[in-house]
């Protein structure tokens, strides 16, 4: 079809009603307008992006071990799926896990659109594996309008209010632990959801100039509509055990900030908004691992090998001291090498940022044949300070990958001699004569 220039091109347009003193409204015609401003809205929305935009974080008792009355807590929140609509959550709830109840009709699309309905494909805890929770919108009616000309009995359409909710859903992936008790199986099942090794994903750092992947990664093999739809978001991977319940629950590994649907073509791999926002989940899942490790008895006896196969190209790493729990610098790095220095607090956020822009440390392969990557780790200047003056702060550490810039240079003229390591040299040079 060809349009010319100046001329009004509506054959994509949104339909509204158009309202004029003497025109007759329908039912119908006020459903329009509902619908044209529904239309508005997610294109809004998908202008934003699909994804967390705060709250609805999700708590969940490990090791429960009943189905019966299994729940986990959701808080309140916001939210957009994919098709730009919003999900809201005003309030904490528990979503039980168990068996569900009778399958219901819902619509297709559920916009609130006349559609063929189909039954719920909500899904209970069903035996070891793993579990994937979703947010997705929903509605439905509340009160009775009063109603005339429409005959002596009552209509069934005649509900006062349609009121926009949402609902939650539990899917079962496709996966295959090769260990369901491995310490190293929830890193593992993160980073196959940020397709950190992904082929597909991959392919594009050898040949750039060839097709983009369409798709990557564990969420994305699950798109689709009898799985995984455009409408949900997904909160939370649940991995649940035979006689023991809840082995981990992880929101890190499937939750992003809102994220715009990619049109670079070819670069979208290499430069896409998906990949930035990946790259601050592959950072806040860490630190959410990292918090539920700090949780066990014994922290400072963690070593990252034992429980990691991939680490952050950054992370903050608290220390134990005194009655503060943390971990050991010596014990999480054993088998990796790595370099302290001190540096100011000024450099934190400029590291985080920049590491952002770096793939994830890989500790899985062999040693022997590949040796593991060397890390930079800092203690930072204002923290040493208040920790010695007895402040009662807890001390931690940051460690970066070797593949980012050292941050350690001197800097006397910004800190106490005890804290700018004036003597330490930077890495590769000889230290000043004299």
């Amino acid at each position: 079809m060809s349009v010319r220039l100046d001329t009004p091109y509506l054959e994509d347009g949104i339909l509204s009603t158009h309202f004029f003193n003497g025109r007759l409204l329908s039912g119908e015609d006020l459903r329009q307008e509902q619908l044209a401003r529904g239309e508005w809205l997610k294109l809004l929305g998908r202008s934003v992006g699909e994804g967390i935009v705060h709250g609805l974080e999700v708590s969940a008792p490990l090791g429960a071990n009943s189905t019966a009355k299994l729940s986990v807590k959701v808080g309140p929140g916001l939210a957009l799926n994919r098709e730009g609509q919003a999900l809201v959550l005003r309030d904490a709830v528990d979503v039980l896990l168990g068996p569900a109840g009778k399958p219901r009709s819902v619509s297709t699309t559920g916009s609130g659109d006349f559609q063929d309905c189909r039954p719920s494909a909500d899904l209970s805890v069903t035996g070891t594996g793993l579990y994937l929770l979703t947010l997705a919108p929903d509605e439905g009616y509340v009160g009775r309008a009063p109603v005339s000309g429409l005959g002596p009995n009552e209509p069934a359409c005649n509900a006062k209010q349609r009121v926009a909710g949402v609902r939650f859903r539990l899917l079962k992936l496709k996966f295959d632990a090769p260990d369901p008790k491995a310490p190293r199986l929830r890193n593992q099942v993160a980073h196959l959801c940020f397709g950190t090794k992904d082929p597909r994903r991959l392919g594009a750092l050898v040949h750039p100039f060839g097709n983009p992947p369409e798709r990557y990664g564990l969420l994305d093999d699950h798109r689709r509509p009898d799985a995984l739809t455009d409408q949900e978001v997904p909160l939370a991977l649940l991995y649940w055990q035979e006689s023991f319940g809840i082995h981990f629950m992880d929101m890190g590994a499937v939750r992003r900030r809102p994220t715009r649907v990619e049109h670079t073509g070819r670069w979208a791999p290499l430069l896409g908004e998906r990949r930035a926002s990946e790259a601050e989940a592959v950072l806040l899942q860490f630190q959410e691992h990292l918090q539920a490790l700090l949780d066990m008895s014994a922290p400072e006896k963690v070593r990252a090998t034992k429980y990691f196969d991939y680490l952050p190209p950054a992370g903050v790493l608290p220390l134990k001291l005194g009655s503060f729990k943390g971990f050991s610098a010596e014990t999480f790095f054993q088998g990796i090498p790595w370099r302290q220095y001190v540096i100011d607090g000024d450099h934190l956020e400029p590291l985080l940022r920049q590491s952002l822009a770096h793939a994830p440390i890989e500790l899985a392969r062999d040693p022997e044949t590949a040796p593991r990557e060397f890390l930079w780790v800092y203690l930072i200047r204002q923290n040493q300070q208040a920790v010695s003056e007895g402040q009662g702060v807890q001390p931690y550490l940051v460690f970066a990958s070797g593949h980012l810039p050292y941050r350690g240079d001197a800097r006397a003229d910004v800190a106490r001699a005890e804290y700018a390591h004036v003597a330490i040299p930077r890495p590769g040079e000889e230290p000043p004569a004299g």
